[in-house]
């Protein structure tokens, strides 16, 4: 039985495509740490902080002796704050990974759902709905919705309307 050859056009694809992907090493290591580090904490803290605070608690910087922390929240963030030496005192005592710790730092960092509900929320603005309605459609998009009122739309009232969209 022969082995069947691969399509190479697939494999330069997938290969185009992992090394586009592919993070700096530097990076990817760093990423590493911090995601090893990130669990490491969530276990040592996870009798100390609440669970709404530890879901969104990541380690976004380490060196030996500072510590820095991502969460979700300004409640959060002086929560940690308010509780730093308690958390200091166990992560130094129970971690060879935080031995040397003289510091935590805590930064606030919106998740991208909480970015989205903000853009939503403010779309309601009088001021935002007039910028809205300055900018105009890009010719990609103009081709878009006529090729979807002409071949997709049988809905006349629609068509029509999609058609006005276009040429305003």
């Amino acid at each position: 039985m022969s082995k069947k050859q691969p399509n190479r056009l697939a494999q330069l694809i997938d290969h185009q495509a992992f090394a586009g992907s592919a993070l700096p090493q530097t990076l990817a290591n760093n990423m590493r740490l911090y995601i090893e580090a990130t669990n490491e904490i969530k276990e040592l803290l996870v009798d100390c902080l609440p669970e709404e605070i530890l879901n969104t608690c990541w380690v976004v910087g380490l060196s030996p002796e500072q510590l820095i922390l991502s969460v979700s929240s300004m409640t959060a963030a002086n929560h940690i704050r308010y509780l730093h030496s308690s958390y200091l005192q166990i992560l130094t005592e129970q971690s060879i990974t935080f031995k040397q710790l003289k510091q935590i730092r805590v930064v606030v960092a919106k998740n991208s759902t909480d970015n989205y509900s903000s853009k939503q929320s403010s779309l309601h603005l009088p001021n935002s709905r007039k910028a809205n309605e300055n900018q105009a459609l890009s010719q990609n998009t103009k081709r878009t919705i006529s090729q979807a009122a002409e071949h997709v739309t049988t809905d006349e009232n629609l068509k029509k309307a999609l058609l006005r969209l276009i040429n305003h």
